[in-house]
């Protein structure tokens, strides 16, 4: 089996978390055709757009399609954060736990998923430290129990700070039971 983190891709992580929040750094393709409202990163000039017309592949810098908009990157997940949640994410990966590259994969993501979370979740000042067990905003509350087994388990509970790493922590639980058989047998001192 291949090592995991020399394959692993940003791409991967892409495609595994469509969805993922904050969202992407929309980099502008030229084969892309984009529509009224899709804001863009241009690289060249490290500025953003937003289109204004109904469709349209020209270059961001092009006036009578786009028009400059006051964006940061910092308000969207970048490939080089993945990269380093990736690297975070090695330092606790067992590769070894699983069957075969498939799963190691995939449990990997979930793992680089949880650590990008949890830095993002730290630069905005969100430290979720411990772990919940109720939220409430106004009259609206929601509780919701972590599994037992997991928050008792001392290298594990770390994990239920975020979905990705209760995630992560159900996939690898299989792997880290082991059976166990007795063997009758003896010394060869008398």
């Amino acid at each position: 089996m291949k090592n995991i983190i020399d394959i692993v891709t940003v791409e991967d992580f892409k495609n595994q978390f469509p969805r993922f929040s904050p969202q992407y750094l929309p980099i502008w393709q030229p084969e892309t055709v984009y529509f009224l409202g899709q804001i863009v990163y241009y690289e060249e000039n490290n500025m953003f757009y937003e289109c204004i017309v109904e469709s349209t592949n020209n270059n961001p810098v092009i006036p009578d399609s786009w028009k400059p908009i006051n964006q940061s990157v910092l308000n969207f997940t970048q490939d080089s954060d993945i990269t380093n949640a990736f690297n975070e994410a090695w330092v606790n990966f067992n590769q070894g736990l699983f069957p075969d590259e498939k799963t190691a994969l995939l449990v990997f993501l979930y793992l680089t998923a949880h650590y990008l979370t949890v830095d993002f979740n730290n630069a905005l000042g969100i430290n979720n430290i411990g772990i919940p067990t109720s939220k409430s905003v106004g009259s609206v509350s929601q509780g919701y129990t972590i599994p037992q087994w997991l928050v008792n388990n001392p290298g594990l509970s770390m994990y239920a700070t975020t979905g990705y790493g209760i995630k992560y922590a159900s996939l690898i639980q299989p792997y880290l039971v082991g059976n166990i058989f007795i063997v009758k047998g003896r010394t060869t001192f008398a």
